[in-house]
């Protein structure tokens, strides 16, 4: 079973970023990561600030088939500096915005230190994993002002986010012809080549997502809220059924970091 311990710093008190505070946190907490079902997805402890400081730190193991995930409310153009020392390569961390897609993943050279400007107001999702049994700490830093520390990230040449070298693809909408509740949808994937498509739901509804192509193939789900249901680093990547958690928007970014080539995606939402 993993742990997760705050330090001091990170739960005497209710988080100042740029005035707006942070609910106390529950405690320690665990998850599975599995991506199946209600029960794969990690329950989070939000990381705290002390009254006036714009640093916090959290602490502790992972291992195989678990998933550390914390969280942290933030202003849009605050700029999230995220230093991680960990006991072993194996482990590894995504961050995710309010609304998705993941900007940094497993596959982003920067595991140690990551330094990102937030372009959303609203909460973010860390998700620690490993593995292999692991410790971990992870320290967080944001100065309240909404003026980056640091030249803009933003590429003038597209206009997006520096993603710190994780490729965020559009998004294309999954829809049903009438009558039904099975559609499937190709895609070239690969180290450069993302694919994204959304889809609309209902809480309770269930999910299946089956992926076929390369077998280094994989994907994420994203909530409507931003919070990742499934990652990559999930170890069911083939055939997955979640139960949606909220009504809205869903997001499933296709990805492959080994070798470029055709996805098929698969996904059935049967009528409650």
């Amino acid at each position: 079973m993993n742990r997760k311990l705050s330090t001091a710093a990170a739960v005497t008190a209710a988080v100042l970023l740029g005035g707006a505070g942070v609910a106390t946190a529950a405690g320690p907490v665990t998850g599975t990561g599995t991506g199946t079902g209600a029960a794969g997805v990690p329950a989070a402890t939000t990381i705290h600030f002390a009254h006036r400081a714009t640093s916090a730190s959290v602490s502790g193991t992972v291992g195989p088939g678990h998933d550390d995930r914390y969280v942290f409310d933030a202003r849009a153009g605050q700029t999230a500096h995220l230093h991680l020392a960990r006991s072993t390569s194996a482990q590894t961390w995504t961050l995710v915005g309010p609304t998705g897609p993941a900007v940094h993943d497993a596959h982003s050279p920067r595991q140690s230190d990551f330094t990102y400007r937030l372009p959303e107001t609203g909460r973010y999702y860390v998700d620690i994993v490993s593995t292999r049994p692991s410790r971990y700490r992870l320290d967080l830093t944001i100065p309240t002002t909404t003026k980056p520390s640091t030249p803009s990230t933003t590429k003038p040449s597209t206009g997006k986010p520096d993603t710190g070298g994780t490729v965020v693809a559009e998004a294309t909408k999954i829809t049903f012809a009438p009558g039904r509740t099975r559609a499937t949808v190709t895609a070239t994937v690969g180290p450069q080549d993302r694919a994204a498509y959304t889809f609309a739901a209902t809480k309770g509804q269930q999910a299946r997502i089956q992926l076929a192509g390369s077998p280094t193939s994989t994907f994420t789900l994203t909530a409507p809220d931003g919070s990742p249901l499934h990652t990559g680093h999930s170890q069911n990547q083939s055939d997955v059924t979640l139960t949606l958690p909220v009504s809205g928007s869903y997001r499933i970014d296709l990805a492959d970091d080994v070798r470029t080539g055709t996805q098929q995606l698969t996904l059935s939402i049967p009528r409650n």
